[in-house]
């Protein structure tokens, strides 16, 4: 390349010879000229162009006439790439594309959709199961999309695909504020938040109810259950599962449903539940929430499988019990794989963690009589002259004993005992049984 040393030439031109001038490449010269003046006088803004592609910010004539002289050898390639406001590389990819086709060469806008198309066994699955979500759950059509058809997608590529191909299928929910984030315990097992959701989780002629429990500390769902009703020997049978899996918690966080003995009684009567004595049986102390959101983190469980759920449990065609355990035993082995937004971890992880690190409290399971001493509905009964009790519509003969009354340790449509008394704090062991009976 030649230089110029004439004096006065500004260094830009001793560094180029330009090629025969043209009113467009000498307008770009003075603009390159005048952008380069500026920044040496001080300017902190450069050119606003250099935002915009190359098809929108040059004329096809500029562009073939520096792609021309960086090819005659007039114009060095520094000085070319900042002409175009372009890197050497991408300098050079439009020469290779120039010199294939100089006088049809031109620029075309960048965009659109260059991925190949979604296969037809994942565009027929959302048509069938978007309309089951109102609104979709789009994290939950990604890991269905992934378990089922194995197909690895964003939850926001699944969300954007679907308004774009399926608008009539979903229906975007208004914005919600953020949640606050709230408190938590400091070890495992030191609270259990519980709670149940009566919902039409599948179509039947009465609505089911689902059981949930949860580590306050780690967020682990630690047992889920489907039940008929929400009663205290669903929920015994709930937590027996719970205890005998993950040991005993030192407390237990639920809301204030008479089950659960939230209020005392007007009759002078004992006013702990059913429920209430069972935990204190075992040594778990039992506490109230005074509101929903104070046990938001169960509270938002039951948002998320109803969210997810109903649409799994409609599109696998479920309607008995076992089948839908079968899909919620599933479900909660995701959730706990699933990383927390709040935590940075997922349930399990979190859980792994904090045993590692020995931050873990209570008690190992007590053995299986004593469950089914505790979690039982104790009821008195009065002995009659014969050495029989009257229960359930029948008399039961039972051991000779010199007491009047008797508590009967009764597990519905199962078996029941019969006990001389009740079991005595603190020991809480099993009397004499006088007793055993199957239903």
């Amino acid at each position: 390349m030649r230089e110029q040393n004439e004096t006065g030439t500004s260094p830009a031109r001793q560094s180029r010879k330009l090629p025969p001038a043209t009113p467009a490449f000498e307008a770009a010269e003075r603009s390159e000229a005048d952008e380069k003046a500026g920044v040496a006088g001080g300017l902190a803004t450069q050119c606003p162009l250099e935002k915009y592609q190359l098809a929108k910010r040059l004329t096809l004539q500029f562009l073939h006439q520096t792609l021309a002289a960086v090819n005659r050898g007039d114009l060095d390639s520094a000085t070319a790439a900042q002409l175009l406001n372009v890197s050497r590389a991408h300098l050079f990819r439009l020469r290779a594309a120039w010199l294939q086709h100089p006088t049809t060469f031109a620029l075309r806008l960048s965009g659109g959709a260059h991925g190949p198309a979604w296969p037809t066994a994942v565009q027929q699955f959302l048509q069938t199961f978007l309309p089951l979500q109102r609104p979709p759950n789009y994290q939950l059509v990604a890991d269905e999309l992934a378990t089922r058809c194995a197909f690895l997608r964003h939850r926001k590529s699944v969300a954007a695909y679907a308004r774009r191909h399926f608008p009539l299928l979903v229906n975007a929910p208004p914005p919600n504020p953020k949640p606050r984030r709230r408190w938590q315990r400091a070890r495992v097992g030191e609270l259990w938040q519980h709670d149940s959701s009566i919902h039409q989780w599948w179509p039947a002629d009465d609505k089911q109810t689902l059981l949930l429990t949860l580590d306050d500390h780690s967020r682990q769902l630690l047992a889920g259950t489907f039940v008929p009703t929400d009663t205290t020997w669903y929920h015994f049978q709930h937590f027996r599962g719970a205890f005998l899996a993950h040991g005993l918690p030192v407390a237990l966080y639920t809301d204030g449903l008479a089950l659960f003995g939230h209020a005392s009684t007007a009759d002078g009567r004992d006013p702990r539940s059913e429920f209430q004595r069972a935990l204190t049986a075992l040594g778990v102390t039992h506490l109230v929430a005074p509101s929903p959101q104070a046990k938001g983190k169960i509270e938002r469980r039951f948002g998320t499988f109803q969210n997810r759920l109903l649409a799994l449990l409609a599109y696998e065609k479920i309607t008995t019990y076992g089948p839908a355990q079968e899909l919620l035993n599933r479900e909660l082995a995701r959730q706990n794989r699933t990383i927390c937004r709040t935590t940075g971890r997922s349930p399990d992880d979190a859980c792994t963690q904090a045993q590692a690190e020995g931050r873990t409290v209570g008690s190992a399971c007590p053995d299986p009589s004593l469950l089914d001493l505790h979690l039982a509905f104790h009821l008195s009964r009065r002995v009659n002259a014969d050495q029989q009790i009257d229960f359930l519509g029948r008399s039961w003969p039972i051991s000779i004993t010199a007491r009047k009354t008797v508590t009967i340790i009764h597990h519905p449509q199962s078996q029941f005992w019969v006990v001389s008394q009740p079991p005595k704090p603190p020991q809480n062991r099993w009397p004499d049984i006088l007793g055993k009976f199957s239903l």
